[in-house]
């Protein structure tokens, strides 16, 4: 297996990557359902993943995958902030209501 061969693999995972700052998470989700539908057809063709180029692959999308849980991360905190500045407000108003 070469690297030229498993271009459109990388290709689309660059494009996923691409993808996850705009928050359009359905193309992103397609976007990973096409490339591990990709993956799935490449694991049945070989049996072990010995191939550099297949190596660097599975690097590109752990780099990828990365990045998708940072965002996710970044996604929750930013989400805790705004539950607990929401919480902040009412305790405010209950207070402000109470004098």
């Amino acid at each position: 297996m070469n690297t030229t061969s498993l271009q459109p693999m990388h290709e689309a995972l660059d494009a996923l990557e691409a993808a996850l700052p705009a928050g359009d998470h359905a193309h992103s989700e397609r976007l990973m359902s096409e490339h591990l539908q990709a993956v799935a057809g490449l694991a049945s063709a070989i049996e072990r993943p010995t191939d550099e180029a297949i190596r660097t692959l599975m690097g590109h999308q752990q780099r990828v995958m990365a990045r998708m849980l940072q965002l996710r991360d970044e996604a929750a905190a930013h989400l805790k902030r705004g539950k607990r500045s929401l919480r902040a407000a009412h305790a405010y108003l209950q207070a402000e209501s109470l004098s």
